[in-house]
């Protein structure tokens, strides 16, 4: 039976951290989209107009959340790359601390009295101080959380980059194999050279041949019968 293929390449991510930091923003974010659609929908109702304050952080919430749906769709079916995370982490933090900034100009004041009936007049008064207070607490979250989120994919994406990079630079060091030495390489040929002929079997180098006649030694091998003047006497 064929081996089963593998669909998914395996995650970056350390498993604790990530998975936290994602439920810390899902939880912000679903708990400011819920807060931002009561006070709109009240003011709706009593006819006053939603200020942009609410509407732009209602829409940073709802973008956090339609991000990490996508993000988890992506870790699950395939795998989530550390730079795409990146880029959607460093926006939603952007987002998160304008919106935070306007909700921090907006209510200052209402987050500096304490939620009771001397400072609110009746329960309801009571009530929407607090889930003010809830609401600053949550966007403080959605904040921080988003940041701890970026400095992760940061760290992930810069581990993948350089393992990346050592394993590029490990095979192209292997294909070329170790580096010769030029006087290892002489010592060794000469080595190789003396092995093959040792030596006592050397052959002594020819003579160079010099230029013009010669007379060849044989024609002093050969009998002539003539031993000169001194021989017939």
């Amino acid at each position: 039976m064929a081996p089963e293929r593998i669909r998914r390449a395996p995650t970056h991510y350390p498993f604790l951290p990530f998975h936290f930091l994602r439920s810390a923003q899902l939880l912000s974010s679903l708990v400011v989209s819920c807060i931002m659609l009561y006070f709109i929908s009240s003011l709706k109702h009593d006819h006053y107009q939603t200020p942009w304050t609410f509407l732009f952080l209602l829409s940073v919430s709802l973008l956090t959340l339609l991000t990490l749906t996508t993000t988890f769709l992506l870790h699950i079916c395939t795998s989530l790359n550390p730079r795409l995370n990146l880029i959607l982490n460093a926006g939603l933090f952007v987002a998160w601390t304008i919106s935070f900034a306007m909700l921090a100009w907006y209510s200052g004041s209402t987050l500096t009295h304490v939620c009771n009936r001397a400072n609110w007049k009746d329960d309801m008064g009571v009530m929407v101080c607090r889930v003010y207070k809830a609401l600053f607490g949550f966007a403080v979250l959605g904040v921080v959380s988003t940041l701890l989120a970026l400095l992760l994919d940061l760290y992930v994406f810069r581990q993948a980059t350089e393992r990346g990079m050592y394993n590029a630079m490990e095979d192209l060091d292997s294909k070329r194999g170790p580096t010769p030495n030029p006087e290892a390489t002489r010592s060794q040929e000469f080595l190789d050279i003396h092995h093959e002929y040792p030596v006592s079997e050397q052959r002594p180098a020819k003579a160079p041949k010099q230029s013009g006649y010669e007379m060849p030694a044989e024609q002093f091998e050969y009998d002539t019968g003539y031993y000169g003047r001194h021989a017939e006497r």
